[in-house]
């Protein structure tokens, strides 16, 4: 009997032939949007990310290598790839090797996930006035883009997560983008003191510990923190429903 086989286009992380961003694959397993995957590509195995479905072509396809990890990005982080590519005219392998992290290919030994439990009792916190008034008008505001203006210490960040916690409480994720020399900065250490999964990005981790933050964000099921540099913008979160962008007027 005939392998019933399904049929896949993939946009292999490097550039094969000008124009061409996504190639098709088979597979006699069925795979999803999203999924990473190798693929040949000549004579060498290269990663692939699995874009979307398709019907038998009329010429003869290699078959997907195997799959890197079972669980696909999100939707969005998806969408997004094939925007900035459309947008910036850019290969969609040059995104992707932008948007994915280094050494995915890599066998990696499995570490236990960061964990730790916030320390903040709730009902101690107390807005003033001008804090009510910034999160009510957040709230109330239809457009997607809200800029906070504030002075050091005028208490911003109450209101970052404040937003946050609603966010996590409506199952939804969170992002937060703040200069890559604030990463010591007090936001840090307000963020993981009062949200249980929060996860800390930047650039002097190695390949191996930003493979692992990664891995634990993009298997999570439950909605996560995450705070870092702009590149942490691709980190795949499930749900994600804010992006906080702390000092958005800062080169870096």
């Amino acid at each position: 009997m005939t392998e019933e086989l399904y049929y896949y286009e993939v946009a292999p992380l490097r550039i094969v032939r000008a124009g061409s961003s996504t190639f098709t694959y088979a597979s006699s397993a069925r795979l999803n949007i999203g999924q990473i995957v190798t693929i040949e590509v000549g004579k060498k195995i290269v990663i692939g990310l699995i874009m979307a479905t398709t019907t038998k072509p009329s010429y003869a396809t290699k078959p997907v290598s195997s799959v890197i990890e079972s669980t696909p990005l999100p939707t969005s982080l998806v969408q997004l790839a094939i925007w900035l590519a459309d947008y910036y005219t850019t290969p969609l392998a040059t995104v992707l090797q932008t948007v994915l992290p280094r050494g995915l290919d890599k066998v990696r030994r499995t570490k236990e996930k960061q964990a730790h439990t916030s320390k903040r009792n709730r009902t101690t916190i107390v807005f003033n006035p001008d804090q009510k008034r910034a999160v009510t008008e957040i709230n109330a505001s239809s457009d997607g883009t809200i800029i906070l203006q504030g002075v050091t210490g005028s208490g911003k960040t109450e209101v970052y997560k404040e937003l946050a916690r609603q966010a996590v409480a409506g199952s939804k994720s969170v992002i937060v983008l703040v200069p890559e020399i604030s990463l010591t900065s007090q936001i840090i250490s307000e963020f993981l003191y009062d949200f249980p999964n929060v996860v800390v990005t930047h650039s002097h981790m190695t390949e191996a510990q930003r493979h692992t933050v990664w891995k634990q964000v993009l298997e999570a099921t439950e909605p996560q923190v995450v705070i870092g540099p702009r590149s942490a913008l691709f980190m795949p979160v499930p749900d994600l429903g804010i992006i906080i962008i702390d000092e958005a007027h800062e080169p870096s």
